[in-house]
């Protein structure tokens, strides 16, 4: 009597695996969708997991592994069988009856700066007694930017003041680059110190002051990455990148015209020299994002960077973002700023950093505290 039972299941186990092994391919398809195309640095988002077994087999467990970068961490239940070393892993198991559709939200923080694929999904199936019977890659096409964080509109305000010191006043309609041309609506990027508060208790909703460029001026702002030196400084490196988003975005919401350059290298682009114009609106803000988030390094110095720019006009007012103090960039600074009309230099350091920045000639400095 025992012995057929135990042939009945040795029968059935035969059965079940051999038709698992033949069959559990068909119809089954596994999706990994980022659901935001970008976020900011240290906001949160959500990976979509979509698991389908369009057949009439049943599929009793299937166990899906998931790799991304260690910059994204997984969060709240999505952190259960999840582990961050050189990468962050993710291991999901499901449970497939026939023609079923599973989807799941796995919640992660975007913790730095970055241009971040999921190109490939592991999966690992299972037979009724749970034993595991095949495994196989997935290939997948997802893609999320992790844009810069944008600094404090108030820490911006201090440069956009020096620039305004900077400008040239002979070729000014106004001693102020930014001119009052009306209100609108309030939006969650701008400064608290815009508000117009009378109008705002008219209109009955929160009203802003509006401004407009007055000065033909040709600004170009230089920021430099390059970290060259034994001991790193990633963080001064990622505030310079987060200072030229947020100048960039402020300037360009005043109405004023940018030229970028950079000794940036970006992520499957080459270029000795990176070059990027901004209208004086907010329309490329999104472009220019995009290119700081694929930063991977630098291609030259900041020395040589300043040395291979084209010669300035006389009118040209330049803002240089550079953690670089040492003598050979000191140098090409002050050749820099002689062909050009005003050069602000943006200067991020540690606040235990005590060393003096010499003053070079027609060069005004902003030094620009960065906390870890």
């Amino acid at each position: 009597m025992y012995w057929i039972l135990l042939l009945g299941l040795f029968a059935a186990w035969i059965v079940q695996s051999v038709l698992i092994r033949r069959l559990w391919q068909r119809g089954l398809s596994v999706a990994l969708h980022f659901r935001d195309t970008y976020v900011y640095e240290g906001d949160t988002s959500v990976l979509q997991e979509i698991v389908t077994n369009d057949k009439w087999l049943p599929l009793p467990a299937l166990e899906v592994r998931i790799a991304m970068n260690a910059s994204l961490k997984f969060t709240g239940e999505a952190a259960d069988n999840s582990a961050v070393s050189d990468q962050s892993y993710k291991r999901d198991v499901f449970s497939l009856l026939f023609h079923q559709k599973i989807t799941r939200t796995l919640s992660f923080t975007a913790e730095k700066r970055g241009c971040y694929e999921i190109r490939q999904a592991d999966i690992k199936v299972f037979d009724f007694f749970f034993h595991d019977l095949e495994y196989k890659a997935l290939a997948q096409n997802t893609m999320l930017y992790v844009y810069p964080a944008q600094i404090d509109s108030r820490r911006i305000d201090v440069i956009c003041t020096a620039i305004s010191g900077s400008l040239p006043v002979q070729n000014q309609v106004f001693p102020d680059p930014f001119e009052f041309s009306g209100i609108r609506e309030y939006l969650p990027s701008d400064p608290m110190n815009r508000i117009n508060w009378k109008a705002s208790t008219r209109m009955g909703t929160t009203m802003v002051n509006q401004f407009d460029a007055t000065t033909n001026m040709n600004l170009s702002l230089i920021f430099d990455v390059e970290d060259s030196h034994i001991w790193k400084s990633d963080a001064l490196v990622e505030e310079t990148i987060r200072i030229t988003s947020s100048l960039a975005a402020r300037l360009v919401k005043g109405r004023m015209p940018l030229q970028l350059y950079s000794n940036a290298s970006l992520e499957k682009e080459e270029a000795d020299i990176f070059s990027m114009r901004l209208p004086a609106n907010a329309a490329h803000m999104a472009e220019l994002n995009r290119k700081l988030a694929c930063i991977d390094g630098f291609c030259s110095s900041a020395a040589d960077l300043l040395a291979a720019m084209e010669p300035q006009s006389p009118e040209q007012l330049c803002v240089l973002i550079s953690k670089n103090t040492d003598a050979g960039t000191l140098e090409a600074i002050r050749q820099f700023a002689a062909s050009v009309n005003s050069l602000l230099w943006v200067i991020p350091k540690y606040p235990s950093d005590e060393n003096p920045v010499p003053a070079i000639p027609h060069v005004r400095t902003i030094e620009w505290e960065v906390t870890l």
